[in-house]
This record gives structure tokens, sequence and C-alpha cells, in this order.
């Protein structure tokens, strides 16, 4: 015989899977909407503002960690190093804990190694004495490279 009550118990089941299947593919839709948004968000960001002394790119970041392209921007005189004191802070431990310094004296920069184990490199030159650093040069400490970008 015919049972209405098990045949209509079936279709309220099946009507709750698929209610259940639309929610979950509902809910997975609204995660992926606000990634895209975050992300299209993010990489519409201004850059970083300008000082007037310019900036370092960071070109390769060696063990860092860091995303190539982070940039750190320069004041007048900074110290770059392994420790959290440095104007710029770098984790790689072929650094010193203060390794160079980087200084504007009237319209040069100035690169410095302040003694440091591993040396100081300027396009690919061993920093020995201060020496002048130009607009695009690549300076490198430890295993870690950034450019000087001043306009």
């Amino acid at each position: 015989m015919f049972d209405i009550a098990n045949v209509s118990l079936n279709v309220i089941i099946l009507l709750l899977r698929i209610a259940v299947v639309f929610l979950l593919y509902f809910f997975l839709w609204q995660i992926m909407r606000v990634i895209r948004d975050d992300l299209r968000r993010s990489a519409n960001l201004p850059a970083t503002p300008a000082t007037p002394y310019g900036q370092l790119v960071l070109i390769n970041a060696g063990p860092t960690g860091l995303p190539v392209g982070k940039v750190f921007p320069l004041g007048p005189i900074i110290t770059i190093g392994r420790s959290t004191s440095s104007d710029v802070t770098l984790n790689d431990t072929f650094l010193s804990g203060e390794h160079a310094r980087l200084e504007r004296r009237g319209d040069e920069w100035i690169l410095e190694d302040l003694r440091s184990t591993n040396g100081t490199f300027l396009n690919g030159f061993e920093v020995r004495n201060t020496t002048n650093v130009n607009d695009g040069d690549i300076i490198r400490i430890g295993r870690v490279e950034l450019k000087l970008v001043t306009g």
C-alpha cells in the first residue's frame, strides 16, 4: 500500500539535504568573495609615502623572510643590521648587530661599514672606507641586497 507519510518524510529529507548543500556552497562563495575583495584592496594600497631622502628597496631578501620589493624609508642617517636598535633591521645571521651606516651629507649618500665581520658591498665591491652611493646602486649586506632609490 502507498504510505503518504513515508513519501512526504523522504521528500522533506531530500529538500533538507539540498538546502544544506546550497548553504555550504553559498558559504564558500562568500569566503571567496571576501578574499578576492581583500586582495584587490591590498593591491591598490598607495605606495609607502616618499621621504625627501628616498628609500631602500629590498631586491634579494636572502634568508630574512621579507618580501622582495619591501621598502625602507630613509632618514638623514640610518643604520642597517641585525639588532632591533638598527633603523633597518634584517634577520640574517651573516649580519652584525650594527653592520653598516648610510648617511646623507649634502647632496651625496655615504656608505660606511661599521667593522662588520662579513663586510659590506656596493655594486659587488667591498666597502673598506666611506664610499659614495648613487641612485640605483646595490648594497649587499650579508646575504641581503638593497637598492638605493632617491628620486
